[in-house]
Parts: structure tokens; sequence; C-alpha cells
């Protein structure tokens, strides 16, 4: 399914940047914690990286009182190393497995598709799928069985036009191989699997998107909101000339937190829009399916449609509320930077 668990949970990336002044330090880190329980949610919920979501699951169920600032500080790193071994690992297996098999066999079949599937999968067929697979060859499975049926010129059509015009880039590419290849087989694959799973690609490339915001994100405004705060305390331990000179390097500090908590937002407005278009496309497919009158499963596909389309407008919503949420940093911190947020 697209958008794994239905939806895109909020990335609450605001984790280290709070609203500051004099007597706020105590609501500052009463905020700054359930902030951070929310960006290790997400990750527990919607990391594409199965390493990643547990390591947060962990985290959140711990009794320990500084599991979560230290899967933050030191947490999501390991697991994010240990995703990267274990993709590379999976890939040389998946790798073996084609190598060592017939064209014909199940275990070949299954194994090119893994390689070209998400990390999860990737994992999921070197884990049980391989040996199901081998099962299969083993029974005698050896082809696929039965002719294909002569493909409707009006899905080849669709096929054709998903290929120009689905946001979803993978999805593209897998119906541009289906309407050119000029085979049957082809377009019924890209109906029966390869469409679901150019999907659930695209589903990845944009939760890993998300997770390099919220990281990425953090890190700066850690960086730029410490550094705001050293010159604003520099400044108020100077005097004369050089508290003056220690005011513009204050300033200036604000301003590049603002400058950088915009950025942020525009990202954040940028995967809104992204994920906007695709529920509307699949808004779309949903409409061509219900009026569609060839040989596919047509019932499944306004499925998948339908609950797509659904995820993708949660995920639209929850990318605007984190570009609103930078921007309202961003204006704290130009507030900061005049004065009016002292």
């Amino acid at each position: 399914m697209v958008l794994a668990r239905a939806t895109v949970a909020a990335v609450v990336a605001g984790g280290l940047v709070v609203p500051f002044g004099p007597d706020s330090a105590a609501l500052a880190a009463a905020q700054a914690t359930e902030m951070q329980r929310d960006r290790v949610r997400w990750r527990a919920v919607s990391d594409p990286r199965w390493e990643v979501r547990s390591a947060g699951a962990a985290a959140l169920t711990s009794t320990r009182g500084d599991a979560i600032t230290d899967f933050l500080a030191t947490g999501l790193n390991a697991a994010l190393r240990r995703a990267a071994t274990d993709e590379q690992t999976n890939i040389i297996e998946i790798k073996y497995a084609l190598a060592t098999s017939t064209s014909t066999s199940a275990v070949h079949r299954a194994a090119d598709r893994a390689l070209a599937a998400t990390h999860d999968e990737k994992d999921e067929f070197v884990r049980h799928g391989l040996a199901e697979a081998r099962l299969l060859d083993a029974q005698g499975d050896q082809q696929h069985h039965g002719e294909v049926a002569k493909q409707a010129q009006e899905d080849r059509d669709y096929i054709a036009e998903l290929a120009r015009t689905d946001p979803g880039a993978q999805v593209r590419s897998a119906a541009g191989y289906a309407a050119n290849s000029g085979r049957d087989e082809d377009v019924a694959e890209f109906f029966a699997y390869y469409w679901a799973a150019g999907a659930r690609l695209d589903d990845e490339a944009y939760r890993l998107r998300l997770a390099d915001l919220d990281a990425k994100g953090n890190a700066a405004m850690e960086r730029l909101h410490t550094a705001a705060l050293n010159a604003q305390a520099a400044e108020r331990a100077a005097s004369g000339e050089a508290a003056a000179k220690l005011h513009a390097e204050t300033v200036a500090a604000w301003n590049a937190l603002a400058t950088a908590e915009d950025g942020t937002s525009v990202n954040w407005a940028a995967e809104r829009d992204r994920a906007a278009t695709q529920a509307e496309a699949w808004g779309r497919v949903a409409e061509h399916a219900r009026g569609a009158t060839t040989e596919q499963d047509w019932a499944g596909v306004i499925a998948r449609a339908g609950a797509s389309r659904d995820a993708w407008t949660a995920a639209a919503q929850q990318a605007t509320k984190q570009a609103a949420y930078w921007l309202s940093l961003a204006d704290e911190a130009r507030g900061n930077a005049t004065g009016s947020g002292q």
C-alpha cells in the first residue's frame, strides 16, 4: 500500500528549536521533550527502513528517561548505518540468486523483482521469499504456464498516458517499459505487479525525503540557534562600543536562523505539493478504473487507488502543517533579531 500504515505521520521537526525568552526555560524544556517524542514517533511508524522503525519503537517504549534523547543523539544514526549495511548485504544475496538461477526459474523471477524493490522488500525476499521461490522450483514450477490473453488497445493507451503523466518516477518508468515493449505479457504484468511495485518505490522515495528533511533541518537549526543564543549572551555581557558591535552580530545570527527556517518551510511546502499531486493522480486513477470495461482487475485498482489517494492526502496535510510550523519559527527568530521576541 502506498504510504505504509495509511499515512505519513507528522514530523514535528522542531524538537531542538523552541521559542526563547527570559522566563521560558521550563516551558521550552517540556515542549522540546514532546517535540522530540513526535519526531521519534514518525520514525517508528513511517521511516521506510525497518531497522529505523524498530529502533524508534524501542525508544518510545523504553522505561529509561533518556531513551528519546539518546535515540535522536546517537541511536538514529546507528540504525541508519545498520540499514545501509543490511541493504548492501541483501543486494549481494539477491544478485547471487540471480547469477546462479536459470532465467525461467521462480528464483530468478523473484530475485529480479526484489533487486528493484524497496529496502524492506529486499529484506523480506532474503529472509523468506528466496526459500519460497526455491520451493516452487523444487516442485517443478520452472516457468510461467498458460498464454497471456491479448491485451486491449485501450489499456495500452492508458499505460502510455501513465508513462507521460504519472507524478511518480518509478510508476512512469514501469509504465513506459510496458507501453513500449509491444508484448502482451508486459501489459498484463504491469497491471498485476509492476504498477503497485512502482508506487511502493515512489512512496519510499517520498518518505526518505521526509526523513532527510527531519534530520538536516533539526541539525542546522540546532547549530544556528546555539550560535544566536551565544551571540545574544555575549552582547548582554558587554557594554559600550563592544555591546553595539556584538548587537549587530546577534541580529545577524537570529536573521541567519530565520533564513534557514524559511528555507525549511519552503522545502516542506514542496513536499506538500508533491503529495497533493500524487493524491490528485490517484483520484484520476480511481475515476478511470470505475469506467473501465477491459479485462483487468479494476476492482483491485479502485481499492488501491482509493487507499493511496487518502494516504497522499494525509501526507499533504501533514506537510502543510510542517511548512507553517517552520514559518512560525522563522517569524520568532526575526522577532528576536528586532528585539520583539525577547
